[in-house]
């Protein structure tokens, strides 16, 4: 099969991070977020994958390739100017003959395409729409199914008590390749979802809800989203996501030091070439990069480090997402902020809730 991803969103939730790393590209489990979404394809049988990208930035085609070292095979389709979804994707997606997936870069799941493609082909679809239960539908696009799952309509994030189900659309799509005759040529942000459905819909089209209860997903799309994708992954709610040996202990990569008497919680994940000093304390869930340094008494909780960080001696990291080539400083606090790459906090400054550091921006 094949599938379009769109990757094309500049990241503006995740600032500052996304100034100097693509969304796309953050690491997740020290994976970048985009190859936990291709793996789940692949496990379903996805071969080639068109990225539907932003002109100018190729960074993810420079890291990605061909696609060929994943068994896969990837292709790049740039806009030279913002096209919004709908228009993204009737690009992305010429040629296609046959029934397609469309992915939002920044969710991650793990739901079942092959029985939502066999589901999809059954009923005889035009669409198929991936539908996540949410507790609160006020923040979503909620659908409205008839008893035989058929979408009669959405309504964009309704008042409390006026949603017509709990089911959202989660953002992952199976389209007929007819679908993009319904795709206006005009630039619509949004317009899959405020064009393209309701015009289905109103033409009597089969859309069809794929309503999965148990099925994980989450739009990495903010800070908090962030670390608790980490939370989630660690925690065993996405098993698909684990790196092997998960739930026995911290997992260390290859060639790390660890002072003997530090302490490393089950719920941790250390990349490669870790120096791990003397009484520091890693309590989960975290995850830190390659080439991470922590110095003596330096503690870190529920924090999600990049690679080549360096916390110094008696530092404290808590709640906080610290970009790759960070600095904090000897006996400095970072607590519910956030540090984009090559940022620095200075020996003994507090970097409270709410802080963002800009790439390179020293603080104290």
């Amino acid at each position: 099969m094949n599938a379009v991803i769109l990757v094309g969103g500049a990241g503006t939730r995740l600032r500052p991070l996304t100034y100097a790393v693509p969304k796309p590209l953050i690491p997740v489990l020290n994976r970048p977020l985009i190859s936990h979404i291709l793996d789940n394809l692949k496990r379903h049988g996805v071969e080639r994958v068109v990225f539907a990208a932003s002109a100018g930035d190729q960074r993810l085609e420079e890291a990605l390739g061909d696609g060929s070292t994943l068994g896969m095979a990837f292709s790049y389709c740039y806009e030279t100017e913002p096209l919004g979804s709908g228009l993204a994707v009737k690009a992305a997606a010429r040629g296609f003959d046959r029934a397609f997936f469309v992915c939002n870069g920044d969710v991650i799941n793990n739901v079942d395409l092959s029985e939502m493609a066999a589901r999809h082909e059954e009923r005889g679809a035009v669409m198929s729409i991936f539908l996540a239960a949410v507790e609160d539908p006020s923040s979503y696009g909620i659908a409205a199914l008839d008893p035989a799952d058929r979408i009669t309509r959405f309504v964009e994030k309704p008042p409390p008590g006026q949603s017509p189900s709990h089911w959202a659309n989660a953002g992952t799509w199976l389209f007929d390749p007819e679908v993009l005759e319904h795709i206006p040529d005009e630039k619509m942000d949004g317009s899959i979802e405020r064009l393209v459905m309701p015009s289905l819909i109103a033409d009597g089209r089969l859309v069809l809800g794929y309503a999965a209860e148990d099925a994980y997903w989450m739009d990495v799309g903010t800070p908090e989203r962030y670390l608790q994708i980490h939370a989630d992954i660690l925690g065993g709610r996405l098993p698909e996501c684990l790196p092997d040996g998960a739930g026995e202990g911290p997992i260390l990569g290859e060639d790390c030091q660890v002072w003997p008497d530090a302490v490393l919680a089950r719920d941790v994940v250390l990349g490669g070439r870790g120096k791990i000093g003397g009484q520091v304390r890693v309590s989960g869930p975290s995850v830190i990069g390659d080439n991470a340094t922590l110095r003596e008494h330096a503690v870190v909780e529920r924090s999600v480090l990049w690679s080549d960080v360096k916390v110094g001696a008696g530092a404290i990291v808590r709640n906080s997402i610290i970009g790759a080539g960070c600095w904090v400083g000897d006996n400095a606090v970072v607590e519910n902020a956030v540090m984009a790459n090559g940022a620095r906090v200075q020996r003994d400054v507090r970097l409270g809730p709410g802080a963002r550091l800009e790439p390179g921006e020293i603080a104290g």
